[in-house]
């Protein structure tokens, strides 16, 4: 009976002590928000290490949580391959929150420029810069280097948080729905 009351605590730390491995395990499967829930709830766990805080925080990236890369882009600092993550994070949420502000508030932002990168968002955020369409409730996109790809931009509010939608069309077929909380 005692050897049964050691083997649960050592059980218990071996779940808590492979949190990165099982991160990763999800990462590789696409489950990304699942990957990044399991580091949102240890995070105190994985702070210590630039290459699991960038895994949890890629995954939340993936999974549309772009909100859960604030304390990334806060502690990555280490290395070079960091820094350069967390100016990355930084800078979508920058354009996530520039966007959500003029969907709601009907701003143009046409004077804005932000370096690019190939995210969703910042995708978007580039052609809302370019074509605001401020008397459109739905905001229609068609991609630059492939015109059968198209995008639909509009607000969502979940729980009273406002937010916005984006819609990725192949061919005017839906083909993924991002809500960004």
């Amino acid at each position: 009976m005692k050897k049964f009351f050691l083997l649960i605590p050592s059980a218990c730390l071996m779940l808590h002590a492979d949190v990165p491995s099982k991160m990763f395990m999800l990462y590789q499967k696409g489950a990304y928000y699942d990957a990044c829930t399991l580091g949102n709830l240890n995070l105190k766990k994985i702070l210590t290490s630039d290459k699991y805080v960038s895994l949890y925080a890629f995954s939340c990236l993936n999974a549309d949580q772009i909100d859960r890369l604030n304390i990334p882009a806060t502690v990555l600092n280490d290395t070079p391959e960091a820094r350069a993550n967390a100016s990355y994070f930084s800078l979508l949420i920058l354009e996530k929150k520039l966007l959500t502000q003029a969907l709601y508030d009907n701003l143009p932002m046409k004077s804005l420029k932000l370096p690019t990168s190939s995210n969703l968002v910042s995708k978007i955020f580039d052609y809302y810069c370019k074509n605001p369409q401020l008397g459109n409730t739905i905001k229609e996109y068609r991609d630059n280097t492939n015109p059968k790809q198209t995008y639909k931009l509009y607000t969502v509010q979940i729980d009273a948080h406002k937010t916005f939608a984006i819609d990725e069309y192949y061919d005017k077929i839906l083909t993924k729905h991002h809500v960004y909380e």
